[in-house]
C-alpha cells in the first residue's frame, strides 16, 4: 500500500503502518498476523529509554533500543505495555530465538514488530513519524503544519526578543516571526520578503559549521548582519532544516537556547508531518542506497531494496563541489536536494543517498551513457545556483549489485583528482585522470612511508629556498624534456652549459642518482608531486 492509499475513515492501523514502512525495514512477527491484530488503531509512536518509567501509551506504538528480544526484561515490558494500552511494540531480534515474546504478545493482546537490525532507531522513528504524519496521523494535519511552524518561531521570538526565521536545506524561508517589537535587520527583512535567504559571501561557511554541529551555534555580527544563534533541525542523524534567531543586544541566554532546542524538535515533528509518500520513498531509497554502497547485504538483498530488474547494466555517479568552494558540507547538503530536484522526474527509478562529501546517484539501468547524459544535464540545470563549483563523476558500468562498493570507490578516486584540479573535466570517467590518480596514489603511499623518499630530493629543494638557486626547476626541466639538454635549455631560458654544470652540481651536493631510468623516475615522482 502507498502512503496515498489511507484509509477513508481517518482509522489508520497497524497494518497500514507496516505495509506502508515495509519489509525489510519493518514486519509484523507472523504468529501474530492471524488474529486480526494488525487492525489495531495507531495514533503515535514512542521511542523510549529503557531505565525510564514507562509511561502509558493509548494506541502507541513503542520502540524499545537497547532491549533484547530473548530477556526476561523484555517479557515483561510487553505485558506492562499491554496494560497501558500501546497497541504494538518494535523490537530488533539481531540473530536471538523470538518464540518465547512471541508467545507473552499473543498472550498480553500486544502486536510484536520486528525491525531490521541494520536500521538505526531513531531514523525507524523518523520513518514512524513521516508515514503518520502524511496520514494526518499524531496531531495537527499536514494542511495546518505551516501555521504550526509560524506559531514556533513566534514563541521562540517572544523568548529571545529577535526575529526568528525557519529554513529548509535550500535556504528558502519556511516560516518567520512577526513580533511587532523584534529585533530585525536587512538581512532578514531581504529573506523574508524574497521567501529565501539572499546570497553573500559568509553564508555558505556558516550553514558548514551549523549542519556539521550539534545544539546551539553561535554567529557574531558582520557584513551589516546581527549576531544570531542557530540550529540544525534534524530527525535523528538526518537534516531537515535550520532555525536563525536575531539575538538580542544582551544576546539569547540559557532560556533562549532552550526555546531553540525546543522549537528545532517540534519543528523536525511539523516537517516530517508534511512530507508526503514519494519523499518516504526517497527517504527509504536513499537508506538502501548507502547499505549498497556500503556493501552491507548480498546481492539478491541489494537488488530487491533498489529494485534493481536481473541483469540491469547499472550506472553509478557521484557529484561533489570543487576544493575552491567554501561552506562544502553546507553546498554538499544543498547540493543533494538540488540533484533530487532535477533527477526524480527524468529518472523516477534512480536513487539518491547524500553524505558528508558527495551525492551518489545510481540509475539501474543504461549504464555509462545514461549517467553521462544525467550528469551533463544535471550540471547544466543547476549551474545557475552552484556556478561552476560541482564536479560529476561517472564510475564503468556493471550488471553485478555487488559491485556497487567498488563503484563508489572508483567514483570517489575520479572526484578526488577532479574537485582539486580547476581544470579537469566537470563530467569525468576514469580514463580522463588516470594519470592525476596515478600520481595521487603515489603520493599517499610516499607519505605513509616517507623513507622511500630520496633526501637529496628534500636537500635541493631546501638549498634553492635558502640560497635562491635553481637546481629544482632545472632537473625537472631536464627530465620532462627526456634528457634533452638542448631543449631543456631553451625552455629554461638558458644557454646548455649552464644546465649541464647544474645538473653536474645536483649530483655533487645532493647525491642525486640520475644516471638509470627508474632512478630518474623516483626523482620525477617526487618532485611532481612537489608541485600540486
Amino acid at each position: 500500500m502507498s502512503l496515498s492509499d489511507r484509509p477513508s475513515n481517518r482509522t489508520f492501523t497497524l497494518r497500514h503502518l507496516v505495509d506502508s514502512i515495509g519489509a525489510p525495514i519493518l514486519n509484523a512477527l507472523t504468529a501474530l498476523t492471524t488474529r486480526g491484530a494488525l487492525e489495531q488503531p495507531v495514533r503515535g509512536a514512542v521511542l523510549h529509554d529503557p531505565a525510564d518509567p514507562l509511561p502509558p501509551g493509548h494506541d502507541q506504538v513503542l520502540l524499545m533500543p537497547g532491549l533484547p528480544a530473548d530477556q526476561p526484561a523484555a517479557a515483561e515490558l510487553v505485558r506492562e505495555a499491554a496494560r497501558l494500552g500501546y497497541s504494538a511494540m518494535v523490537v530488533k531480534l539481531r540473530g536471538a530465538d523470538g518464540t518465547g515474546l512471541v508467545t507473552e504478545a499473543e498472550g498480553s493482546g500486544l502486536t510484536l514488530l520486528a525491525a531490521a537490525d541494520e536500521v538505526s532507531w531513531r531514523h525507524l522513528d523518523a520513518l514512524l513519524l513521516s508515514v503518520l504524519g502524511s496520514q494526518g496521523v499524531g496531531g495537527g494535519s499536514a494542511a495546518d503544519s505551516g501555521d504550526g511552524l509560524f506559531a514556533l518561531v513566534n514563541a521562540v521570538s517572544a523568548v529571545i526578543g529577535g526575529s526568528v526565521a525557519i529554513e529548509d536545506l535550500d535556504r528558502r524561508v519556511m516560516a518567520y516571526s512577526s513580533s511587532p517589537d523584534q529585533r530585525i535587520d536587512s538581512l532578514r527583512r531581504e529573506g523574508i520578503l524574497s521567501r529565501r535567504v539572499p546570497e553573500i559571501d559568509h553564508n555558505l561557511e556558516r550553514y558548514r559549521v551549523l549542519l556539521g554541529s550539534e545544539g546551539v551555534v553561535r554567529f557574531p555580527a558582520a557584513l551589516g548582519a546581527l549576531p544570531r544563534a542557530a540550529i540544525t533541525i534534524r530527525a535523528g542523524t538526518q537534516p531537515l532544516g535550520t532555525i536563525w534567531a536575531i539575538e538580542s543586544p544582551d544576546g539569547i541566554g540559557a532560556d533562549g537556547e532552550r526555546a531553540l532546542i525546543d522549537c528545532a524538535r517540534l519543528a523536525a515533528l511539523h516537517i516530517l508531518r508534511d512530507r508526503n509518500a514519494s519523499e518516504l520513498e526517497l527517504q527509504k531509497r536513499e537508506s538502501a542506497l548507502l547499505g549498497a554502497l556500503e556493501g552491507r547485504w548480498p546481492t539478491h538483498e541489494t537488488s530487491f531494496r533498489l529494485s534493481i530488474p536481473p541483469g540491469a547494466e547499472l550506472g553509478l555517479l557521484g557529484f561533489a563541489a570543487s576544493a575552491d568552494a567554501r561552506g562544502l558540507l553546507a553546498l554538499t547538503a544543498h547540493l543533494g536536494h538540488a540533484l533530487t530536484r532535477y533527477v526524480v522526474p527524468v529518472r523516477p527509478d534512480a536513487s539518491i543517498a547524500t553524505t558528508s562529501r558527495a551525492v551518489y546517484v545510481l540509475l539501474p539501468g543504461g549504464g555509462s551513457a545514461a549517467a553521462t547524459r544525467l550528469a551533463q544535464g544535471a550540471l547544466t540545470s543547476i549551474r545557475s545556483s552552484f556556478g561552476d563549483f560541482v564536479r560529476a563523476a561517472i564510475a564503468p558500468a556493471d550488471t553485478d549489485p555487488a559491485r556497487l562498493p567498488a563503484m563508489r570507490r572508483e567514483t570517489d578516486d575520479i572526484l578526488r583528482v577532479t574537485t582539486a584540479h580547476p581544470d579537469a573535466p566537470p563530467v569525468a570517467t576514469l580514463d580522463d585522470v588516470r594519470a592525476r590518480l596515478l600520481l595521487a596514489r603515489v603520493g599517499d603511499e610516499l607519505g605513509h612511508e616517507p623513507r622511500l623518499r630520496h633526501p637529496g630530493v628534500a636537500a635541493m629543494v631546501a638549498h634553492d629556498t635558502e640560497n635562491g638557486t635553481d637546481f629544482v626547476v632545472s632537473v625537472l626541466a631536464w627530465l620532462e624534456a627526456v634528457g634533452n639538454v638542448a631543449e631543456a635549455a631553451a625552455r629554461l631560458g638558458v644557454h646548455t652549459n649552464t644546465l649541464r654544470y647544474r645538473l653536474r652540481r645536483t649530483a655533487e651536493l645532493f647525491g642525486l642518482p640520475l644516471e638509470q631510468p627508474d632512478d630518474r623516475l623516483a626523482v620525477w615522482l617526487q618532485l611532481r608531486l612537489l608541485q600540486r
